[in-house]
């Protein structure tokens, strides 16, 4: 069972192995590919501290994203549905195990693809999207959820995670960086 979340960026992630009060057991890293060696020297800390560490390499753009270069990209290096299976079927064992987790996400900056996972998460051990959205705004304020994640995981998990988020975005304008 996932008991919390806790959202951060990549270099807030790099500092949690060496954490003396470390409360997160699970860990999930969702950063664009450039990035690998660094996720890879995370993991190996993790493994020293008996964290289940899980990395997907992708990056960090939408449908949403209106730049020529990223639409052109989108398709290759933007998010895929493998991607979000990998994530999903990664964070299955858990939700569904008696023990307990408390899980640590983490992208570039800590908005966007930590904070979709984040809501997959919960919504996986039963919180509704906008009770998901609610937990993830109040460890992360600065979320702005990474809309195409979550139109590949109502598809995968049969509830809409999607639309609850981009009327949340549409309220409260786009002025943070996805």
């Amino acid at each position: 069972m996932i008991k919390s979340v806790k959202i951060t960026s990549l270099s807030e992630a790099e500092d949690m192995p060496f954490k003396a009060n470390l409360e997160q057991n699970l860990w999930i890293s969702a950063i664009d590919p450039e990035d690998e060696q660094i996720v890879k020297k995370l993991n190996t800390r993790f493994s020293v501290r008996n964290i289940k560490h899980f990395y997907q390499l992708f990056r960090d753009w939408s449908d949403e994203d209106q730049e020529p270069y990223i639409k052109q990209k989108l398709e290759t290096e933007g998010p895929q549905e493998r991607h979000v299976n990998n994530i999903i079927s990664f964070l299955e064992p858990f939700v569904i195990s008696a023990n307990e987790y408390n899980l640590g996400v983490n992208c570039f900056v800590g908005i966007s693809r930590s904070t979709a996972i984040g809501i997959i998460a919960w919504v996986m051990q039963g919180k509704t999207a906008q009770e998901a959205l609610s937990e993830i705004l109040k460890v992360r304020r600065e979320a702005w959820p990474n809309l195409r994640i979550l139109q590949m995981a109502s598809i995968r998990l049969g509830v809409d995670l999607f639309t609850p988020v981009q009327e949340w975005k549409k309220e409260n304008g786009s002025n943070i960086i996805t």
